[in-house]
């Protein structure tokens, strides 16, 4: 059971909310806020619609997954960082419903680097619906 601590803001625009979240093998920490819209972000999933963004905020090196659509999809991103090796990509998912921001705190090294893209995807099989992925984006850790 996934325990919840609501907050309403004065303008009630946006509501946050915490949630414990399951550790992947990107090691990073992770948080959820639900926004009152969608976001374009730097990137966004194929298609008019923009259903699933993603941007890299290099203040502190965190990679933002917005979902926008009530659209039954999750939204992945997956990535490369230049501190983890490995044959496949790092995927984080954001499984939290329309409106949800995942903040994923990358802690890249000073020198690090990352590229990225966004997909949408199921969340219950883990399958990323390759059609639906934007071009990946490389970002400087600096």
């Amino acid at each position: 059971m996934k325990k919840r601590h609501v907050l309403a803001s004065a303008a009630g625009a946006a509501v946050l909310a915490v949630l414990p979240l399951a550790s992947t093998a990107s090691a990073a920490d992770y948080t959820v806020t639900y926004t009152s819209g969608p976001h374009t972000g730097d990137t966004c999933t194929w298609s008019n619609s923009c259903a699933g963004s993603a941007s890299f905020v290099h203040a502190g090196d965190h990679l933002l997954v917005w979902d926008n659509a009530a659209d039954g999809h999750s939204v992945v991103v997956e990535y490369e960082r230049s501190d983890v090796g490995g044959s496949d990509y790092i995927r984080d998912w954001n499984s939290y419903g329309k409106y949800a921001k995942l903040d994923v705190n990358m802690n890249l090294p000073e020198d690090g680097w990352i590229t990225y893209r966004v997909c949408l995807g199921e969340y219950g099989s883990r399958t990323v619906l390759r059609d639906t992925c934007s071009s990946f984006l490389w970002e400087s850790a600096k």
